[in-house]
């Protein structure tokens, strides 16, 4: 005990002498030396939303039901020492970034698979709605049906690969239970072929991912894999709670946590995003038909990511064999991301896909819900024989 007192003394000491001498050189350098508020705006940014709900909610409990996963915090000596050398505690990568240009952006990030000309240059970028896009969900238009006359004719069943590259249909189940669930976090991100950017936003309340999130539900229903759709506007959601757009993802996960309550079936819930990688990266040309391309991306917030990796990854060898380039590959976003866990600890069959990116069309990322559709019904079918194997008859005499 007398031993642990003498090590607090010691520190405090230091930390005291510290203090006075930088007060010191304060006052030696005649107000010479200046804190810019740029200054303090960089060093806030090195702590990520999700430290401060976390050291907030250690006082308040309540603000622990938004922080996502079962990372601890970062430790405080960890965030003072990044603060004061900008090099992030065991990680390598932020201290050779400083001297290799490039590395820093891209330390967060690594391909767990990579697909065709995939490269880190292209990670997307989550930038806010612009305030003057601040549409009132009710004052818009109904949500138009992929199926209806201003849907692209993408989704006709004619235009799909041959018959050798089909995959065999799955049986739906005799209780016609639903295992599928699909949502969208950033439900208001558009396309440039619908919509005009705002600064540096390309949202639309009506012509927006969430067309895809419905076409794909629908897709797998007509392939005998039970799925349903969520209807939020999570970003009118937020706009109704006063909540900044930084809390997409906590306010989707009350989404899919009361979903999963309802329905104990569900077991994979798929958060569809539009990325915003170059129309190079994003696209994919298959006979002569155009898709946009799939980005699976993991959180390696969830501490058990690597079932979460394992399902991607073969999801995205399944989608090579029937799709070819279709796939981006499997993307692993780390600890500094603010939203790094992304939903993804509710179900080792949870996932978020970018699909296709701002160059991209309505046409283009419809024809992939159905591709996607496609493949994951063919995950399905093989998984279901898997767990439940049916009994071979027995032989006639």
């Amino acid at each position: 005990m007398a031993a642990l007192i003498q090590r607090q003394f010691v520190v405090l000491s230091f930390i005291t002498a510290f203090l006075f001498l930088l007060t010191g050189v304060f006052a030696l350098s005649n107000n010479r030396i200046n804190i810019a508020s740029t200054t303090i705006q960089q060093a806030a940014s090195q702590i990520s939303s999700l430290a401060f709900l976390t050291w907030m909610g250690q006082e308040i409990p309540r603000l622990n039901e938004t922080v996502q996963g079962d990372r601890p915090p970062d430790s405080v000596t960890g965030f003072l020492f990044e603060l004061a050398t900008s090099i992030h505690p065991g990680d390598l990568r932020s201290l050779l970034g400083r001297e290799l240009p490039g590395m820093v952006t891209m330390d967060d990030a690594r391909f767990i698979v990579e697909g065709k000309g995939a490269r880190l240059s292209d990670l997307y970028v989550e930038y806010p709605p612009h305030p003057k896009q601040v549409i009132d969900a009710s004052q818009a238009e109904p949500l138009p049906s992929p199926t209806d006359e201003k849907a692209p004719e993408a989704a006709q069943p004619e235009t799909k690969p041959d018959d050798e590259k089909n995959p065999p249909k799955a049986t739906p189940a005799p209780s016609g239970k639903k295992v599928v669930y699909v949502y969208t976090s950033h439900n208001r991100e558009s396309w440039t072929s619908e919509t005009k950017y705002v600064g540096s936003s390309l949202d639309h309340p009506t012509r927006n991912i969430s067309m895809i999130s419905k076409r794909l539900s629908e897709a797998l229903n007509e392939r005998g894999v039970g799925s349903d759709v969520s209807d939020h506007d999570i970003y009118q959601d937020l706009l109704n709670k006063k909540m900044d757009y930084a809390l997409s993802y906590a306010q989707s996960l009350q989404v899919i946590k009361t979903a999963a309550q309802e329905n104990r079936d569900l077991h994979y819930f798929f958060d569809l995003h539009r990325d915003t990688a170059p129309r190079d990266q994003t696209t994919a040309t298959i006979k002569g038909k155009t898709y946009a391309r799939v980005m699976f991306v993991i959180g390696k917030r969830n501490k058990n990511h690597q079932k979460n990796e394992a399902f991607a990854t073969e999801l995205h060898k399944l989608m090579e064999e029937m799709y070819p380039d279709l796939s981006r590959g499997v993307m692993e976003k780390g600890a500094k991301t603010d939203h790094g866990e992304y939903n993804q600890s509710i179900s080792p069959g949870s996932l978020l896909m970018e699909i296709g990116g701002t160059d991209n069309t309505l046409e283009e990322s419809l024809n992939t819900a159905e591709a996607l559709a496609d493949v994951f019904a063919a995950y399905y079918l093989k998984a279901e024989k898997v767990a439940n194997p049916v009994a071979e008859e027995p032989e006639k005499r």
